[in-house]
């Protein structure tokens, strides 16, 4: 009988490709009607919120290498119309929290972020 270790830490999808939108809320959630795809690392969900972020480049760049410094950026997107909004999921899980990723990211771009432990990708 085959068998897979479940690598995407809970019941939902690591991404869900045919959706209009996306959103993991958190470790152990459910879904249901929506096939997972085990394979691929655990990961982290973040959303940062730091004022223009999609419309400066230099700022964008700033904050992904530093989120790069303890992880690899496995999904991205630039989540709202005000530029501000950051949604991110990263491996290996762990290497960062909402304390740690907000200060790396204030104290790199001279800014003030929000960090919260969820992520919504909308494309």
């Amino acid at each position: 009988m085959a068998q897979f270790t479940r690598a995407n830490g809970d019941f939902y999808p690591v991404f869900h490709l045919d959706a209009s939108s996306y959103t993991n809320p958190g470790v152990n959630a459910v879904s249901s009607a929506v096939t997972v795809q085990p394979q691929g690392p655990k990961l982290d969900f973040f959303t940062i919120a730091l004022a223009n972020i999609a419309a400066n480049t230099t700022l964008a760049n700033i904050a992904m290498l530093t989120v790069q410094q303890n992880a690899v950026v496995y999904i991205y997107e630039f989540t709202d119309t005000t530029t501000d909004t950051l949604a991110i999921a990263v491996y290996p899980t762990g290497a960062w929290d909402t304390a740690s990723l907000a200060t790396a990211i204030d104290a790199a771009t001279g800014g003030s972020s929000t960090v919260t432990a969820t992520a919504t990708f909308t494309n």
